[in-house]
């Protein structure tokens, strides 16, 4: 039987300097905490981190990330510090948007159309687009190297389901990575997730924390 559980010595091995993280998560709910761990002890550096919020704001005081996408810093006062003192580069964007663009890299599109922040400090350096009489900002599609799951239930396949709002940006996040991680609450046999019920197809999903080596799945 193919299973994609794997080891967190085998997770561990998979970060490296350098690399853009997608991590899943929003006000610090549906955050991959022992994948944040297994990035931390890899001692990977120089990193960009996508994510919807700084719900990975340890990961930020830890001096790893480089260079942040997010659209919302708030819930962190700190993290505003380390902005606003070039610490950090942060590039932010309309939240809508950014689950978008993250969104069009995962269906394989280039960008997307959007008219949020035509006229303000958002449209700057980015391209606007006449379509049909309308005025639009092209807005780049986004992928990742690795991407940062957290899931409610997984099977062998990597067949995903999420529990309520702990569920927030993680499907279109999955997606959007090379390499998808997934810590998982639960994990479950074959065919005990009904197809309905299934929100990321096991397709998307390269590997998943094994509870049984450290995982906690």
């Amino acid at each position: 039987m193919i299973s994609k559980r794997f080891s967190r010595e085998e997770i561990i091995a998979q970060f490296h300097d350098g690399q853009t993280i997608m991590t899943g998560g929003f006000s610090f709910h549906g955050c991959p905490e022992l994948l944040f761990d297994a990035l931390v002890e890899s001692g990977a550096r120089h990193l960009t981190n996508i994510a919807l919020d700084a719900s990975a704001a340890r990961l930020m005081h830890l001096g790893i990330f480089d260079r942040v996408i997010i659209a919302h810093a708030g819930s962190v006062p700190e993290n505003l510090a380390l902005m606003a003192s070039g610490k950090i580069e942060v590039e932010f964007c309309p939240m809508g948007t950014l689950a978008e663009r993250i969104r069009a890299g995962g269906v394989g599109l280039g960008g997307v159309l959007v008219k949020t922040g035509l006229g303000t400090v958002a449209e700057k350096g980015k391209e606007r687009i006449t379509f049909q009489g309308e005025e639009y900002i092209l807005e780049s599609a986004l992928r990742a190297d690795i991407s940062l799951v957290r899931a409610a239930t997984a099977d062998h396949y990597g067949n995903l389901t999420y529990a309520g709002t702990a569920r927030n940006a993680n499907p279109v996040i999955a997606m959007a990575g090379d390499l998808t991680i997934v810590q998982a609450d639960r994990f479950v046999p074959l065919d005990e997730i009904p197809p309905e019920h299934i929100v990321t197809p096991g397709v998307f999903v390269d590997m998943i924390l094994d509870h049984e080596t450290g995982g906690g799945c």
